[in-house]
């Protein structure tokens, strides 16, 4: 089992250095670079971290297929992955729709677009030069001047049947989003089939007592679910219609206030040093190769790192 965090949303990117070389420091094995529009930038924050630390594997989780030409991905993954070799995973998906349509990018087909944007970007990794339309985008003889010696692994954010399905079959990995139980693990495990590689989001709320830490995340997983369009995380659980019924009279208020513990504990990796541990192993335990940590807490956070390191450790 590898544990390691995403960072990128919860704390100025000036702070990104620093807290990276504390999660390193602390053993862990991963950095995601998150992209949650419109905070600190995926490839940007991803290149802090890997020039701040010297061992730890960094991705980005994730890069919309939508919101960049592919060519310009594979230009930045290239320059990653050269110049901290085997170091670099990139990490794409289609992304937040939400924030695409607040800047009037069209996000037609997600699963060609997905598709295409693969083909077209390991291609180029992979020096070749490329004309034609990959994902709704169009080629002319394009190639990159300095494509890396090997090219970084790629992992496809998925949550609904199809992308994991197509995740499956065009990348080397899957990055499940935050709200991935370990019922909603096995699902996708069983769809992805022979995907080699499974990296799960969670978000973490540690605290001294397992009710000071459910306090703490409440009402940020309120908000996320309340918002959310997409029930197949919360359907794995079997929540979502009592879940639509509170937000329906409302919203993110209601929701958060009368949502259950047991919801909470489900949703996110969430309690004293001890639970927190055990639901790491239990999303590693349903299908988890590696479990990254979306931190809710940014004034706790070096010390959260050093407290959660010490006690994986100590297994």
């Amino acid at each position: 089992m590898k544990v390691g965090f995403a960072l990128g949303s919860g704390f100025r990117p000036s702070r990104l250095a620093a807290v990276a070389r504390a999660v390193e420091v602390s053993g862990f094995d991963s950095i995601w670079s998150t992209e949650d529009y419109f905070a600190t930038g995926g490839f940007a924050g991803a290149a802090v971290v890997l020039g701040a630390t010297e061992r730890i594997r960094v991705g980005t989780g994730v890069v919309s297929a939508y919101a960049r030409h592919p060519a310009l991905t594979a230009m930045e993954a290239g320059t990653l992955a050269a110049a901290f070799p085997d170091r670099f995973r990139l990490g794409l998906g289609a992304g937040g729709l939400e924030w695409l349509d607040q800047q009037g990018i069209a996000h037609p087909r997600p699963l060609a677009a997905v598709r295409g944007n693969v083909e077209a970007i390991r291609a180029l990794l992979a020096g070749e030069e490329l004309t034609g339309t990959y994902g709704g985008f169009a080629f002319d003889h394009v190639h990159l001047e300095f494509p890396p010696e090997k090219a970084p692994p790629i992992l496809v954010g998925a949550t609904g049947p199809k992308m994991t399905a197509l995740a499956s079959t065009v990348a080397d990995g899957l990055l499940l989003s935050v709200f991935s139980t370990p019922e909603f693990v096995r699902i996708q495990r069983n769809i992805a089939g022979a995907v080699p590689y499974i990296s799960t989001l969670a978000f973490l709320a540690l605290d001294d007592t397992v009710a000071e830490a459910r306090a703490k995340v409440r009402p940020v997983i309120a908000a996320y679910l309340a918002d959310s369009a997409s029930t197949v995380m919360t359907d794995a659980i079997g929540i979502t219609e009592d879940l639509r019924d509170i937000v329906a009279t409302g919203g993110a208020a209601a929701l958060a206030a009368q949502m259950p513990d047991t919801w909470v504990d489900q949703l996110a990796v969430c309690g004293d040093l001890r639970a927190c541990v055990d639901r790491i192993h239990a999303l590693a335990e349903a299908g988890s190769q590696e479990v990254a940590l979306a931190p809710i807490s940014a004034e706790s956070l070096l010390e959260d790192i050093d407290k959660l390191g010490s006690a994986l450790r100590a297994g």
